[in-house]
């Protein structure tokens, strides 16, 4: 009678689960196994053995390889993730630790196969199948530190990556928190402004009557500006200059502009945006008017 021991230390239920999840499946197909629980000292083993058809070891080994590398991808990472920050990244607090696991969870659910599942899936499902052919028995934690380290690196360098995501994000909210306050320091320079972003990445401003702001409007506003739209650089500096009451911002394309985001958390509750009105129509007809602009290169 075949024969397979598999154990865990951490979160032993839940390998359970997928365990009997396979189990189930295979009952489905009329394979039969029946399996004991037993326990040596801090881990948590499952034993099952194949009561017919003789035949189906394989399916059985393929099927209980799944169900440990599906523990593994949805509960053993995060758990490793969290271990990574607290103990190598120690300078963190708790409630960073946690979210900096949950970042490598969710870049880690990204990567995934033709089939949707997640990539170090089937790698580990073939590491486990061979150890499960080879002596019966397998012990989770011993498979990952002993025969798969590099599994080990991959999810420090993931924890590396939500770090660098992370500190970008704090950086964006300063850079976003500083801007608020020079924004509500100063007296509104007009009632309305109006942005219009069009194709080429391509963005001019109107003022509440619809008319193209003048180069005068506002100090520094580059001569340019009026026909040929701001460059990146120049917009946010533009937009708390003149420090508008209300900001209308136009979108034409489908594609939103890398900028939109920052500039509805700096303006808050007086950005709105909007796609297709008649400032949008009025912006497009004026940029027919002036075939030079296609030519604009690295604008807004």
């Amino acid at each position: 009678m075949s024969k397979w021991k598999i154990g865990a230390e951490r979160d032993a239920d839940k390998l359970c689960a997928c365990l009997e999840q396979a189990r189930e499946h295979l009952r489905e197909q009329g394979i039969i196994t029946v399996g004991e629980q037993s326990t040596r000292g801090s881990y948590t083993f499952y034993t099952y053995r194949l009561v017919r058809p003789a035949e189906a070891a394989e399916t059985v080994i393929e099927a209980f390889a799944d169900s440990v590398a599906r523990y593994v991808t949805d509960v053993w990472e995060r758990r490793e993730l969290e271990r990574i920050v607290a103990e190598d990244f120690y300078y963190y607090e708790k409630s960073e630790v946690e979210y900096l696991a949950e970042s490598g969870v969710t870049i880690l659910a990204d990567l995934r196969d033709e089939e949707g599942r997640p990539l170090r899936f089937r790698h580990i499902a073939r590491q486990v199948a061979e150890q499960l052919r080879h002596s019966g028995d397998l012990v989770v934690e011993g498979l990952l530190r002993f025969r798969m380290q590099g599994l080990h690196d991959d999810l420090h360098r993931v924890i590396e990556q939500a770090i660098d995501e992370y500190l970008l994000e704090v950086e964006q909210q300063e850079f976003v928190k500083l801007l608020r306050y020079f924004l509500e320091a100063q007296e509104a320079k007009m009632p309305l402004l109006h942005l219009v972003h069009l194709a080429d990445a391509m963005t001019l401003l109107y003022d509440a009557e619809g008319q193209p702001l003048a180069s005068d409007a506002v100090p520094g506003l580059p001569e340019s500006a009026r026909e040929a739209g701001l460059q990146v650089e120049e917009l946010m500096s533009v937009l708390i200059a003149l420090a508008p009451e209300q900001l209308h911002i136009h979108l034409q394309t489908e594609e939103t502009p890398t900028w939109l985001d920052t500039v509805k958390k700096i303006f808050a509750e007086r950005a709105h945006v909007c796609r297709g009105c008649p400032i949008c129509l009025s912006a497009a007809e004026e940029v027919r008017d002036y075939p030079n602009l296609n030519e604009c290169s690295k604008k807004v």
